[in-house]
């Protein structure tokens, strides 16, 4: 009979260790730890290598002042399990309590070998880093950490970050900040000399609500940027037509413009889906319906900021009616510009935009039904009216839906919110393009303030 068969209706010794190792994390889980520690020694006589009572004993010895035992402990227990990137960070967290600084480098840079965007070894490691003085280091490893703890949920806010790495975290948000606000301080000390400080004062407003060196800026229900709040715009969704001199000299082209969408959907190429959200992020199950899907197609003039120049040649009457709005034009955030379509019975749901100081124009080219097809912005919904502008700030909840028969088909363009001076607005450019510049030189892939 094998070693580790029983007979029938007997539990054998492996059977028994996952039975105690459950318990165990239960105990754990609902922090009756003298409970959950009885159970994982017990598990030791059995099993001495298993990773999870290893590597919770070590812990408890650490907490307790017990550091040579944790050490050994997770010596042990890393010798047995050399794949496993969690020990790996404990064993980091246990050589920093032994003022152990090499080694527990060497093992959170270990950890993250093999789990590349595991959070906690992330903030452990670019707390050591600033720890040992080596600061521009720590700044891309923070960086790095809080892009990970973004992608798997965690975002911004630090009360939602484990309790165990929350000091680091809180530690990595204070480096940055001040880091970038000496980015921010570089980038528009010219723009003050030239235009004087009162001139950005409501920039300064934004820029260090950002930072968390103001409070946050209050807005109306609803209205939730997901990047930056500029301070003292107006309050409402939707913006009127008499407010843009230039836009009637652009719908005076609606004809053109449909033709040569026609065209472009005759021919069925450059079309990508307009939601493209990688599966393993948090808000994947959220777009389900849409992601990667030709539902909601756009055929791309500009996205965050890129030219597509083949479909600008394609379509040299919208390239040049684009040309005559006031885009906003930001280096690698924007502007956004494209011809949107949504297929029969597709619905986007809400959704928010990132920035207040653009605005979101609409010119409908081809709207099967006024009554089938709308877009709610805020608390008021409307229709479109081929060849009729419609304006709004996308910072507040919106959503839009075809429920006819046919697809629809808008033209969508980005343009800087008139209530912003020229000075305000060549101040935010220069100062979220520079944002930019150091997060990507420190290794970041988010927009956020990590």
């Amino acid at each position: 009979m094998a070693s580790g068969s029983t007979q029938a209706g007997q539990a054998g010794p492996e059977d028994r260790v996952r039975l105690l190792a459950e318990r165990a994390e239960s105990h754990a889980r609902r922090g009756e730890l003298a409970a959950a520690h009885e159970l994982y020694q017990q598990i030791l006589a059995s099993d001495p290598s298993h990773p999870e009572a290893l590597s919770f004993i070590a812990t408890a010895a650490l907490q307790t002042g017990n550091v040579l035992r944790g050490v050994q402990l997770l010596e042990q227990a890393v010798a047995a399990h050399p794949g496993n990137a969690t020990l790996h960070k404990n064993l980091g967290i246990a050589y920093r309590s032994a003022a152990d600084p090499r080694r527990a480098l060497a093992a959170f840079t270990r950890a993250l070998e093999l789990k590349p965007d595991q959070v906690a070894a992330l903030f452990n490691r670019a707390g050591l880093l600033l720890e040992l003085g080596r600061g521009d280091e720590a700044l891309s490893a923070y960086v790095r950490a809080f892009d990970a703890a973004e992608g798997v949920g965690m975002f911004l806010d630090v009360a939602r970050i484990p309790a165990g790495i929350r000091s680091l975290a809180e530690q990595g948000l204070q480096a940055l900040r001040e880091a970038r606000l000496g980015v921010f301080r570089a980038a528009l000390a010219p723009l003050e000399r030239e235009h004087g400080r009162p001139a950005l004062e409501r920039v300064w407003h934004c820029l260090e609500s950002y930072l968390g060196l103001r409070p946050r800026i209050e807005l109306p229900a609803g209205q939730r940027p997901t990047f930056m709040t500029f301070p003292g715009l107006p309050s409402r969704a939707w913006y009127g037509h008499d407010e843009f001199p230039w836009m009637p000299e652009l719908e005076s082209h609606t004809s053109a413009i449909r033709e040569e969408l026609v065209a472009v959907l005759a021919k069925d190429e450059g079309f990508r889906p307009f939601v493209t959200v990688p599966r393993e992020h948090p808000g994947a199950e959220y777009w389900k319906e849409l992601n990667d899907s030709p539902n909601w197609n756009a055929f791309f003039f500009y996205r965050d900021g890129e030219r597509f120049a083949e479909n600008h040649a394609r379509c040299p009457v919208t390239s040049k009616v684009l040309d005559m709005a006031p885009l906003n034009r930001v280096a690698d955030h924007s502007p956004e510009a494209l011809y949107s379509i949504l297929k029969p019975g597709a619905h986007i749901p809400v959704h928010t935009g990132v920035i207040n100081v653009r605005l979101v124009v609409h010119l409908p080219l081809i709207v099967p039904s006024a009554t089938e097809c709308g877009i709610r912005v805020g608390g008021e919904a409307r229709g479109w009216s081929e060849g009729e502008c419609i304006v709004f700030d996308d910072t507040y909840e919106h959503e839009a839906w075809n429920r006819s028969g046919k697809t629809r088909v808008v033209m969508i363009f980005d343009i800087w919110n008139p209530a912003l001076t020229l000075p305000e607005r060549e101040a935010m450019r220069v100062a979220i393009e520079e944002l930019g510049r150091f997060n990507r030189g420190h290794g970041g892939q988010h927009q956020s303030l990590a």
